[in-house]
């Protein structure tokens, strides 16, 4: 197992002998904060408010990203004072994309919408646009600043991590629900049989509950070993969410690893999960 990762990552915290001392940084993503060390780098980062994808973008990406679509576009609409923007079919879809540069970001926007009801779209993502705040982790955080309006009922988050050990990925999600989701994530039945079918083992290492930022959740870890490959190791927590409540939606935490980066999971999830918090609306 791979020690020194595991003291690099907890040290000052569970502590390793001789081990420096690194903090947890914070990243804000949807309406949480998630402490991480140092060393994890974020791999990917998906946002949606209002049924809007919006993100923090590079401030050279458009003229790029105009020439990626090129004769997609169909029309140029005009929206707010220094909103750019472009319609462009996808298939049989129509996709409204804007960007606005807000001090050192640019907040980009997109948006499906059924034909004839471009104005509605138009006027849905000006608003995304024009609630965004730069330096701010109050709202629905986006990276460097935050979207300020109040929680929707369609709001999603997708943040992946990697950088720990050679084989480790966590991923944090949430999505606004209806009801409670109760399936997910909530039992093994299904993953042993799927084990048990490949000829493969499976363990279930550990299956309680679990409460983080006091929010009840459920959590699992198990290694599933499949014939000619590395057994891997599986580490979730479910929250089900609460129906039409967009700051309690349901969060999925799932991290993996293989069993010779084992040790180096469980230090990041222990460091993770009691780190999390929710951040204020306004």
């Amino acid at each position: 197992m791979k020690w020194a990762g595991w003291c690099i990552l907890v040290a000052g915290l569970a502590g390793c002998a001789g081990a420096k001392k690194v903090e947890l940084k914070k990243e804000a993503i949807g309406r949480f904060r998630v402490g991480v060390p140092e060393a994890v780098k974020a791999a990917s980062r998906s946002q949606r408010i209002y049924g809007v994808r919006v993100e923090a973008a590079q401030l050279g990406a458009w003229a790029l990203r105009m020439a990626e679509l090129g004769e997609k576009v169909v029309s140029r609409p005009t929206m707010a004072s220094g909103v750019e923007a472009v319609w462009y079919r996808q298939a049989s879809d129509l996709i409204l994309e804007a960007r606005q540069v807000r001090g050192e970001t640019a907040v980009t926007i997109v948006r499906d919408a059924p034909e004839g009801k471009e104005a509605v779209a138009e006027r849905l993502s000006g608003d995304v646009l024009a609630a965004y705040v730069e330096g701010t982790a109050a709202g629905f955080c986006i990276g460097p600043g935050a979207i300020r309006m109040g929680p929707s009922l369609s709001e999603s988050v997708r943040m992946v991590w990697k950088g720990i050990g050679n084989s480790v990925r966590v991923e944090f999600s949430t999505q606004t629900v209806t009801s409670p989701d109760t399936k997910t994530f909530m039992d093994v039945d299904e993953e042993r049989g799927f084990a048990g079918l490949a000829g493969g083992s499976f363990a279930v290492l550990r299956e309680r509950n679990r409460t983080v930022a006091g929010m009840a959740g459920r959590e699992i870890w198990i290694t599933i070993g499949l014939p000619g490959k590395e057994p891997q190791v599986r580490f979730t927590w479910h929250f089900a969410g609460v129906g039409r409540e967009g700051t309690k939606p349901k969060i999925d935490i799932v991290g993996k690893s293989g069993t010779t980066d084992q040790a180096a999971l469980e230090a990041a999830w222990e460091a993770m999960l009691p780190s999390i918090e929710t951040v204020p609306v306004k």
